[in-house]
């Protein structure tokens, strides 16, 4: 049972986050100690293009509390094409032997605090029955886009790589991905950046000039990385801030003794255990990275005012002010596992210039300090990095190197006057400033507040949202009056794992359901609570647990069927398969599964790890009749030849070919005549066999007709754009029509379509796409004309990326980030209201 906390509304308003060590002082030079020792080269003063926030830790900022946790940020298996060897060296044409239960037990056998399965360009690996375990926390993610790669870390479903527009610079699509990560409170980092961002010959490509990424590995076992530590640094003296990542890029059991999940590690230091602790410790570029997860393990302090307190550590970003820098101003590095290698420090513009000290560790663990000096540079930073003789550090790497790479730091960066900007070859479009008139409801500037709902009551509005604070997952809900003031506002959840909230109102009742791990996520067993109010919002009673199983309850969805009923449907595994399940509160004694009906489920061989088949049904929607009458509809992938697997493994003797990449996702649906009635069937809503079909939206119109949304895509994994389809039903969800094509844009993406009706009857999109000047993700509507059909688009939003809207009776809200202060280590996510009619 969830408790849910008060609040007298006045917390709803935009609040500057701290989000840097702030000190006193002035520029001065670094001095180095021991033999040897370098002095750092000016290199080229660069000029802050980002306003700094408000305000940031003062002076005295005390040190920073969590822990170390080891995991590892890239790793495959059978769901990816190429996820084992026997796979990959046949070209699909035998059977894979890395299932998913496999590499997970893997990563405990290294001792792994954490990993995740980041498969190309597919999140089905998450939906895998083996997705599941108690010794380590297991990180939601894919290695997304066709190029270049990049890891994807707290995702909540598959980001869609598209094509660019003709006559686009060829990062635009990587950069919306960027924020579309980002939009779902996820963590982007640059994969193997030797291939794809930066060659040594011809430096950095078009790609490097994407900004936002918040980790990049410099680590790679399958790559170079003393290159990708030389475009790291080059990147860092541009003005980009990111941490480093390490990544063991296994696709292979056959290697586990030398490319094993952990192999190398990266280490971040989280305030918790948690995977909103581990993804926050990411965006701060907090990590550590070392080749095995014994060592060498190396941090770096800083103590900037000098008052022996270590205020900033490895990924923090220091801004200096004043005359003066303390002349105790103080570097310490700490070394474990570091016997027999070279430590060395450098700063700012990194190994071209030598470093400014040298350590050699003889104990297991040693502790270094020096001089903290700045040489005159508006924009400094100071890493670590541990080399040793031996075998080669990656795949590609030099294997005549004298000193191999062992483990790295991410920086400390010193700044005076300002965080620094980034300078990309190629800048972004300017921003569209527009006013959009839209009103921000929830949401404080450095935090992610996201995927929001509403419901509309006469003059009174419901929102609900997700809210990324204190290293939790809360759920808030806000009242607003008809004069657009919040009159309510209270956390529905304690646990801090509390996600995906939906509402649903009448003129007495609110009701919100949302998914809860309850504060445990080893293993992820998150269950589905739903709170009341009977008295419009004022107060909530405790929530009440629907869902009944042992597996995983995710994505709820929410109406209702009268004034006092309603009805609850979710995607649950507890049988293996993610399967819908429908309740109506206070008529069915438990959830009904009412989408195992015709899909066939296997557990496969033991000889073959794609053989096994649990197709998926997820992310239902509802929408109710006036006189009762339901329908639901999810996206499902039983028709595909072999669901959960990109990339079709033939039968023995066979030729590869005949798959699908990604699966083929199809539109079902399933209806309840009457409020007492039974669930029918599935039936399709979509019906074609050479697309993709996701992430359904759906409504009733004023007749009693029910209507259904989605977007469609190619049978490619990348360089394809999503387009939205829609359908009708005149029988009450039995039948559907063909579909019909909405607001089409071929060079542009359209996602997460949502459906209402307006006040005068008029059944309404809204959805965000990518067809804006100025790149940025927008929110679209078009209504649907029962002669005519469905219009053109209009456009809703305008400033910042805008995506995830819901729409109720002419109010749309949506997540935006316009309130952050800066194109980098910014992740304000805020959600916005504007009426439409």
């Amino acid at each position: 049972m969830e408790t849910p906390r008060e609040s007298d509304g006045s917390d709803f308003a935009s609040l500057t986050r701290r989000r840097f060590v702030i000190a006193a002082g002035a520029s001065v030079a670094v001095a180095g100690l021991g033999a040897g020792a370098a002095q750092a080269a000016a290199g080229p003063a660069l000029e802050a293009t980002e306003a700094m926030p408000a305000a940031g830790v003062a002076n005295g900022a005390k040190v920073p509390t969590g822990l170390w946790l080891a995991g590892d940020t890239h790793v495959h298996d059978d769901h990816s094409s190429d996820g084992s060897g026997p796979r990959q060296t046949s070209k699909q044409t035998l059977p894979g032997n890395l299932p998913v239960g496999d590499q997970i037990a893997q990563g405990e056998r290294t001792g792994l605090d954490f990993m995740p399965l980041t498969d190309h360009r597919t999140y089905d690996q998450v939906w895998d029955p083996q997705w599941k375990s108690s010794a380590l926390l297991l990180l939601p993610g894919e290695e997304a886009n066709g190029s270049p790669h990049a890891v994807v870390l707290g995702n909540v479903d598959v980001i869609v790589d598209g094509a660019n527009p003709p006559g686009s610079p060829a990062f635009r699509h990587v950069q919306q991905s960027v924020w579309d990560a980002h939009a779902q409170g996820a963590v982007w980092s640059q994969a193997h950046p030797d291939d794809g961002e930066y060659t040594r010959a011809a430096g950095p490509n078009d790609n490097a000039s994407v900004q936002g990424a918040d980790l990049v590995e410099v680590l790679n076992v399958a790559s170079d990385p003393d290159v990708e530590i030389e475009y790291a640094e080059n990147r860092w003296n541009a003005g980009f801030r990111f941490g480093v990542a390490a990544a063991s890029d296994c696709h292979f059991r056959e290697l586990w003794a030398i490319d094993s999940p952990g192999m190398p590690t990266t280490h971040v230091f989280a305030a918790e255990r948690s995977v909103q602790g581990i993804l926050d410790g990411f965006r701060g570029g907090r990590t550590t990275v070392s080749q095995k997860i014994t060592g060498p393990v190396l941090t770096i302090e800083a103590d900037v005012d000098g008052d022996g307190e270590f205020e900033a550590i490895g990924g923090d970003e220091v801004v200096v002010h004043g005359r003066r820098l303390s002349e105790d101003a103080t570097l310490r590095v700490k070394v474990e596992g570091g016997q027999g290698t070279s430590v060395l420090v450098y700063a700012s513009p990194g190994r071209s210039a030598g470093p400014i000290a040298t350590f050699r560790p003889v104990r297991a663990s040693e502790t270094f300090e020096l001089p903290l000096r700045l040489h005159g540079l508006v924009h400094n930073w100071y890493r670590v990095e541990a080399r040793s003789p031996g075998g080669a550090s990656g795949s590609e790497a030099d294997p005549n190197l004298p000193d191999q790479l062992r483990g790295a730091t991410s920086p400390i960066f010193v700044s005076v006057g300002a965080p620094a900007g980034p300078q990309p070859a190629i800048a972004l479009p300017a921003a569209d400033t527009t006013d959009d008139q839209a009103m921000l409801v929830t949401g404080d500037v450095g935090i992610f507040t996201g995927f929001s709902d509403v419901a509309v009551v006469g003059d009174v509005v419901h929102v609900v949202a997700e809210v990324h604070e204190d290293h939790a997952s809360k759920v808030v809900y806000r009242r607003i009056n008809h004069k657009g003031k919040v009159t309510r506002s209270i956390t529905l959840s304690g646990s801090g794992t509390a996600r995906f909230p939906r509402v649903a109102a009448t003129a007495d009742d609110v009701w919100v359901v949302w998914e809860d791990e309850q504060g445990n996520e080893q293993p992820h067993q998150p269950v589905i609570l739903l709170a009341h109010s009977t008295n419009s919002g004022s107060s909530f009673k405790s929530a009440d647990k629907i869902s009944k199983g042992d597996g995983r309850a995710i994505h709820p969805a929410l109406a209702l069927i009268d004034s006092k009923h309603p009805l609850v449907a979710w995607s649950d595994n507890s049988d293996g398969a993610f399967d819908v399940f429908a309740q109506v509160i206070g008529i069915d004694a438990a959830g009904v599964n009412i989408s195992a009906a015709g899909k066939t489920t296997s557990p496969g061989v033991p000889t073959d790890a794609r053989s096994p088949r649990y197709p998926a049904s997820l992310f239902p929607v509802i929408a109710v009749a006036d006189g009762g009458e339901a329908v639901i509809s999810w996206q499902d992938d039983r028709y595909d030849p072999d669901p959960l697997w990109t990339g079709h493994t033939p039968p023995a003797g066979q030729p590869a070919g005949g798959g699908t990449d990604p699966d083929n996702w199809q539109i079902l649906a399933s209806a309840r005549t009457s409020p007492r009635g039974s669930w029918s069937s599935p039936v399709q809503v979509s019906k074609v066999t050479d697309r993709s079909d996701r992430h359904p939206g759906l409504t009733v119109d004023e007749n009693g007709d029910f209507v259904a949304i989605w977007e469609s895509g190619e049978l490619r994994s990348s360089g394809a754009n999503l387009a939205l389809r829609a359908s009708r039903s005149t029988d009450g969800g039995a039948t559907w029509t063909a579909f019909e094509q909405v607001a089409l844009a071929p060079s542009a993406m359209s996602q997460r379509a949502k459906l209402g009706v307006d006040p005068d009857g008029t059944v309404r999109a809204v959805w965000y796409d990518s067809r804006s000047a100025d790149w940025r993700w927008k929110v679209f509507t078009a209504t649907l004309d029962a002669k005519t059909g469905w219009s053109a688009a209009t456009q809703v939003s305008h400033r910042g990326n805008n995506t995830w809207p819901a729409v109720h009776r002419g109010i749309v809200v949506f997540t935006s980030d316009r309130g952050a202060t800066r194109t980098q280590r910014d992740h304000t996510q805020q959600i916005f209201l504007t009426k439409l009619v």
